[in-house]
């Protein structure tokens, strides 16, 4: 008996040694981190210095993992609009091409009906995505232009550029109104100036937001009255709207004919799979058959891409 109250005694003895010393280093870890944070870093530089180091382990972390979609993708999903990451769009627009095909054919269904409904999977979701980044970036030019006026007033009242921007970040509707945001935090975060507004071109991939922040850095970098460049730039964009909306009205029966051209035929040939797959039965059990639709389709994008050749005037 004696010696098990020894053990224990000596068991609860080691335990609390190694309790005071582990508790004593830690605190003095702690110790160590803020002094270094404050003798290296002003008061100011501890905000910086910790974004930092979030960055870096961020960055880390990025390495380790298996990049899905790279950087542009990434952009281009942005610049439509939709609440997805490029992964998640990746991760969509698979499930829409496998799930149903994969049910239908588990399910007894022919083959074709199936392949059809494959094809719709894989069509539709570039086709929402390109519509939804065309008219988002429409109304992106538009606002641009009416944000240029409303800066430059700003600025003629003695905001600097930044404020300015801040005030069409909360005055103005989405979506400018939400790029002009995320600038804002970034440079409230630490980002320098000139990278924030780099990384709001890289989102939107818009020419004339492009061609203002040039503007803007080279600005902030030479100097000059920036106002100015501001009225330029605004006039400049609302010509370009304007000849636009013209080549638009001009180029209307070329773009409906190329629709037509590039829809219609797939259109049909889908709907026929779906409802009677039966009749393509020969053409992919022949060698003619299996030749004939490849020189249909072939004809049938080189029609396709001539017409948007055609009527596809670069800006």
């Amino acid at each position: 008996m004696q010696v098990l109250i020894i053990v224990l005694f000596g068991a609860f003895s080691v335990y609390l040694i190694l309790n005071i010393l582990l508790s004593s280093t830690g605190k003095e870890i702690v110790r160590s981190r803020i002094s270094k944070y404050f003798k290296e870093n002003s008061a100011d530089d501890v905000q910086e210095q910790f974004i930092r180091e979030k960055n870096e382990e961020e960055h880390k972390k990025k390495k380790n993992r298996i990049k899905l979609v790279s950087k542009d993708f990434s952009n281009y999903i942005n610049a439509s609009g939709l609440k997805l990451t490029g992964a998640e769009y990746i991760y969509l627009w698979a499930g829409l091409t496998l799930i149903p095909m994969t049910v239908i054919i588990l399910l007894g269904g022919n083959v074709l009906t199936g392949l059809a409904f494959g094809v719709l999977g894989f069509a539709i979701p570039p086709i929402l995505v390109a519509r939804a980044r065309k008219k988002r970036g429409e109304l992106f030019n538009k606002q641009l232009s009416e944000a240029l006026v409303i800066m430059g007033n700003s600025i003629k009242g003695g905001f600097t550029f930044f404020q300015s921007m801040e005030s069409v970040a909360e005055d103005m509707q989405p979506p400018i109104s939400t790029e002009f945001a995320k600038v804002m935090r970034e440079i409230h975060y630490g980002v320098s100036q000139e990278d924030s507004l780099k990384h709001m071109v890289e989102r939107t991939q818009n020419k004339d937001l492009e061609l203002l922040v040039s503007a803007v850095v080279t600005s902030m970098q030479v100097g000059s009255n920036l106002t100015d460049i501001l009225d330029t730039i605004s006039e400049t964009i609302r010509d370009r709207i304007k000849i636009k909306q013209e080549i638009n009205t001009l180029t209307a029966q070329g773009r409906i004919s190329g629709l037509v051209i590039g829809a219609l035929p797939l259109v049909l040939v889908l709907a026929i799979m779906i409802m009677n797959p039966e009749y393509y039965g020969g053409f992919f059990q022949s060698t003619i058959g299996k030749i004939l639709i490849v020189i249909s389709v072939t004809m049938e994008l080189m029609g396709f891409l001539i017409i948007k050749k055609i009527i596809d005037i670069k800006m």
